[in-house]
């Protein structure tokens, strides 16, 4: 057994390409999850390492010597050794180079002299030491031209550890051994062969390629590293060099993750590869480059566990309707980030906060806003297309803006009337009401009993994925009053209460609750020229003053990995209260066409009282056939 004799020792000053390595395999996306190697022991079987170099102040075990150096000491007298270590966990203190896994506990096991050789028993004895120090990951930058007898490989394999071995430097087909195991099924997948490629991702002239290995190996730069040498820094070149980035990367998401096993870490290091060469795993890169940035992603779908619906992917939208301003209080406390579970059971929090919108209002619902609340009629039946709160002195029926609209008025006796009405948007909602109503003179007043029917929905939320609704129904009693104060004037207002009982999503589920909505409108008559007609309205939306949600969702894992569930409590009253200022203009241009402007004013929209105030303006024509 031997270092990889044909690493090229190159003094150099400038410090251009130092953490090149890192760099390369995008490490910095680890960092930001802070994943920097902490609470992982990576063994270092190598000619040891020189444990004063201010690299590895704090983080590097004192190791053992099983060489045939005399003295107990893991003491470097080669190089290439303290070259690796670095490479692995040199220290991020701003001085010329830093290692992949900078946070990482070192363990150096001198098994080669300080003349670069050794043997197998050697190797041997040293890894059954790591094990039994709890090292995670062994880098094994050494080679050996022939098969050996695997029995302390396969023991330490069979105890949990991660090898990581260069493929070695001679230009041949196959990576030489122990790389070369990793092919063998008693391996299981604990074993990472591993190339070296240069600056270009090109195979270096000197690597070994994947060969019969080519499953289980991986690639990483190997030429021209800067690293820790015995009295500084110097630059080497060979797959010894890039097998400490792959042991780095590991350590990395051992980090993160720190339940995952060896194998799962070198499957995800695996999977997650940058595919070089031929596509699909080749002979000369094996399954690839090493990406660290995509190995700390989720590898499949994210999956959560809910309290009602099982597993389910971590996605959900919520868009909308009376529940915005309690779902933006959830949100804003950090209550709607959900963990969940890739294919690895690796766990990733996801904020559903950020899904959260606050519709605008739609064309068609801003001409319903400026419509009178209660219509102006005297006709007997009345089929339309429209606004249902327009068409109906219901305000609850806000968020039906786009409704077919059947009703009746049927005279009783001495004033009273009584009107039965159906509205339904199919995508949306529906609704069935009765009416009875009282006229004297130019007033009218009267109230109405509504069922509204909500499909997938909530009081106007609409929702996807852990946010999705079941059907809603809720019971509204309305109050409406209109009167014509002057000719061609009308004045109407109505306001309505309503009960919805619970339901619930994958996320959530919500109490009974009550709901206040109210609308008033002056409507005039040809103000600038005959037919035409002035509209100013203010309206409070569908608001909820009491009930109550529970949202239990999955916050993480525990040190085995299993799912940490949580549960909170909100209420859903609103802390704000959306106001709506509209203003319309329709003034026709012939007997079938017209032009209508509309033009709305947003006062704490969705009820949220931090929310922006919004402006909206919209202008349509209308043509009759």
């Amino acid at each position: 057994l031997h270092n990889n004799r044909h690493s090229f020792p190159t003094r150099r000053s400038s410090d251009l390409l130092a953490s090149a390595g890192a760099r390369a395999l995008q490490a910095s996306a680890a960092y930001r999850l802070g994943a920097t190697g902490a609470g992982v022991t990576v063994a270092i079987l190598d000619t040891g390492a020189q444990a004063g170099h201010p690299e590895f102040a704090g983080r590097m075990l004192p190791g053992a010597n099983f060489s045939s150096d005399a003295g107990a000491t893991a003491q470097d007298g080669h190089g290439h050794g303290t070259h690796v270590a670095g490479l692995v966990g040199a220290a991020r203190d701003g001085v010329r180079m830093h290692g992949v896994a900078f946070g990482a506990t070192l363990l150096p096991v001198k098994v080669l002299s300080n003349a670069g050789s050794g043997d197998s028993s050697m190797v041997d004895r040293g890894l059954s030491y790591a094990a039994a120090q709890g090292a995670f990951v062994a880098n094994v930058s050494l080679v050996a031209s022939g098969a050996f007898d695997p029995t302390a490989l396969r023991s330490v394999i069979d105890g949990g550890m991660l090898i990581v071995a260069a493929a070695g430097n001679q230009g041949l087909a196959h990576p030489e051994w122990p790389a070369r195991y990793a092919s063998q099924s008693w391996a299981r997948g604990q074993i990472i062969a591993v190339v070296a490629v240069d600056a270009n991702n090109t195979i270096a002239w000197f690597s070994n390629r994947a060969g019969d290995a080519r499953d289980y190996t991986l690639a990483a730069p190997g030429v021209s590293l800067e690293s820790t040498a015995l009295d500084g820094y110097v630059t080497r070149s060979g797959t010894s060099m890039a097998a400490p980035l792959v042991t780095g990367a590991a350590a990395l998401v051992k980090s993160r993750w720190q339940y995952l096993t060896a194998a799962q870490v070198a499957e995800i290091l695996f999977t997650t590869a940058t595919d070089l060469g031929e596509p699909g795993t080749d002979a000369v890169y094996g399954r690839g480059l090493v990406n660290v940035e995509r190995a700390m992603q989720p590898v499949g779908t994210v999956q959560t566990q809910t309290a009602s619906a099982g597993q389910q992917p971590v996605t959900g939208t919520l868009s909308g309707g009376a529940l915005t301003s309690a779902i933006s209080r959830a949100a804003a406390d950090g209550r709607l980030k959900v963990a969940g579970l890739d294919a690895f059971g690796r766990d990733f929090s996801v904020d559903l906060g950020r899904q959260l919108r606050v519709r605008p209002l739609l064309a068609e619902e801003l001409f319903a806003v400026v419509q009178p609340a209660a219509p102006d009629r005297d006709d007997v039946v009345r089929l339309e297309r429209g606004s249902a709160s327009a068409l109906l002195p219901v305000a609850h029926l806000g968020l039906m803006h786009d409704a077919t609209t059947l009703s009746a008025r049927v005279p009783l006796v001495r004033g009273w009337s009584f009107a039965p009405s159906v509205a339904v948007q199919s995508d949306r909602a529906s609704a069935a009401g009765i009416s009875l109503a009282y006229a004297t003179g130019p007033v009218s007043v009267g109230a109405t009993l509504t069922r509204l029917s909500e499909h997938r929905a909530y009081l106007g939320a609409t929702g996807s994925g852990l946010f999705s609704m079941g059907e809603a129904a809720t019971r509204v009693l309305g109050l409406f009053a209109s009167a014509r104060v002057a000719p061609g004037r009308l004045a109407s207002a109505s306001v309505s209460f309503g009960t919805t009982p619970g339901t619930g999503s994958p996320l959530m589920s919500l109490s009974s609750t009550t709901s206040v909505a109210v609308k008033a409108s002056l409507q005039q008559r040809d103000v600038l020229r005959m037919g035409d007609v002035l509209g100013v309205t203010i309206e409070q939306p569908m608001r909820i003053v009491s009930g109550a949600a529970q949202i239990t969702r999955m916050t993480g894992v525990d040190a085995d990995g299993t799912a940490v569930m949580s549960s909170d409590r909100i209420g859903l009253a609103g802390d704000g209260r959306e106001m709506r200022l509209g203003l319309s203009y329709r003034v026709p241009l012939s007997r079938t066409t017209a032009v209508q402007l509309a033009a709305v004013h947003r006062r704490q929209p969705g009820h949220v009282a931090s929310a922006p105030a919004e402006n909206a303006f919209a202008l349509r024509y209308q043509a009759r056939f």
